[in-house]
């Protein structure tokens, strides 16, 4: 399991997760002795690896990767909820080709860019013409939890502290 002081995307999901399960939550996984790595693409390497035969969290993306190299995973969706994660992007006020960048931008966020994402980075799409890779449970058969990134700013703090005390690392 990655910890939430070190990956935005475990600390976005650490807050979905104690918000809509409780902390009770962490603290019975705590007690499982898990190991505690940092980034959200740690945890798919220790079971690539061998090192381990489940990760509690981690990215759905080199699940997908893997399994379509085929290693033997298989990503399982947790009825109560799974945390979404969205990726932000923009553009900087002063970059020096702000037309280039609006037009990369306008590859990136269209249905070409939005496929290529799908198919080779293991990514979601929400773009209506964008299509979900053949094999992959269809995300809106996934019950997920609401991202909001309002409130991981506001709580990060805390929540880095208390998961650092729950988890004594």
């Amino acid at each position: 399991m990655a910890h939430p002081g070190y990956s935005g995307t475990i600390m976005t999901a650490t807050y979905q997760m104690q918000r809509d399960l409780g902390w009770t939550f962490f603290e019975q996984l705590a007690r499982q002795n898990i190991m505690q790595v940092q980034s959200s693409t740690d945890p798919p390497k220790k079971l690539d690896l061998g090192e381990r035969a489940v990760m509690a969290d981690g990215n759905e993306y080199n699940i997908f990767q893997m399994k379509e190299m085929g290693r033997p995973v298989e990503p399982v969706y947790a009825t109560e909820g799974s945390p979404i994660i969205v990726g932000p992007n923009g553009i900087f006020k002063d970059c020096p080709h702000p037309n280039a960048a609006r037009l990369f931008q306008s590859f990136a966020l269209g249905r070409e860019g939005q496929q290529l994402n799908v198919e080779i980075g293991g990514l979601r799409s929400v773009h209506a013409q964008a299509q979900e890779k053949a094999g992959r449970k269809p995300l809106k058969d996934i019950k997920t939890m609401k991202d909001d990134p309002v409130a991981v700013e506001r709580e990060g703090e805390s929540i880095k502290a208390r998961y650092t005390r729950i988890f004594r690392v």
